[in-house]
């Protein structure tokens, strides 16, 4: 009896320490590509002058700065919704205080890892799009 107990303890604290693993790897995947895509925001101010200075009106152009427009505010609207779901001073952002967490905490904290992930990629598909967008305007 003495050994099962034993072999539930020793699960229970694997299942923490997985989901703070992958917590831990969602949180760099994120990190990783907000990082990637901070570099991208001047290639999105650049294009957007090299665009509005060819003055003309067109709709392809209009369109063109829209979406470039579009890609930055959907990354600020990314890093405030991280920011505030995330505080820097808690968990996972601290990485060494998820002591104490429960399971259903950390698979919470997992799901909105998760849902982090799928909004930064969708603004990374925004960036490309718009970028390959404008590019090919001015050539």
């Amino acid at each position: 009896m003495r050994y099962i107990f034993i072999l539930l303890f020793l699960f229970s604290c694997a299942g923490d320490k997985s989901l703070h693993q992958s917590n831990l790897e969602i949180l760099d995947e994120v990190i990783l590509k907000h990082d990637e895509l901070m570099i991208e925001m001047k290639t999105l101010k650049d294009l957007k002058m090299k665009i509005e200075s060819l003055e003309v009106s067109d709709t392809s152009i209009d369109k063109a700065v829209n979406n470039l427009d579009d890609a930055r505010k959907h990354m600020m609207s990314f890093m405030k919704g991280f920011s505030e779901e995330f505080p820097y001073d808690k968990y996972p952002m601290q990485r060494d205080s998820f002591e104490g967490i429960d399971d259903k905490e950390l698979k919470q904290i997992n799901n909105k890892l998760q849902k982090q992930k799928e909004v930064v990629m969708q603004v990374s598909f925004k960036f490309s799009y718009s970028i390959d967008q404008a590019k090919k305007l001015l050539d």
